[in-house]
């Protein structure tokens, strides 16, 4: 299966996208957005990580999309309907969705430079005194 994340927030947001803002009301239980940055954080997170492994990995080690999706979930108690909703309610409210993902993205760029600082510092070893 390709790209399950991908293609189940694609199509998420063209549902989404097609709602006028005022026509699409709150869902009981919305995830709040400060969790809704901390989700989408880990399934962007998870689905690297995924990815990194796809071809390194034997078919009984690897990790699939959905495994991450749903491992996501389950570490925020929260199903796929509610996930749905709230992806929909915030994507018919494009300026409230991108400043969503802005700190999403803020926060896995902080993440790529860290690990590119820890490399850094792995890399370069002390100078041998004589």
């Amino acid at each position: 299966m390709k790209n399950f994340t991908a293609v189940l927030f694609l199509f998420i947001m063209l549902i989404g996208s097609s709602c006028e803002e005022k026509g699409y009301p709150k869902p009981e239980g919305l995830i709040k957005q400060k969790e809704m940055v901390n989700i989408l954080y880990d399934i962007h997170l998870g689905e690297a990580l995924a990815n990194r492994n796809r071809y390194a990995a034997t078919d009984s080690t690897k990790i699939k999309s959905e495994d991450v999706y749903q491992a996501v979930l389950n570490k925020y108690g929260i199903n796929d309907s509610i996930m749905s909703l709230s992806v929909i309610y915030y994507s018919a409210r494009p300026k409230v969705y991108e400043k969503i993902y802005t700190q999403v993205v803020e926060r896995l760029n902080l993440k790529i430079e860290a690990i590119k600082q820890k490399r850094d510092v792995t890399v370069q070893s002390p100078d041998k005194e004589e």
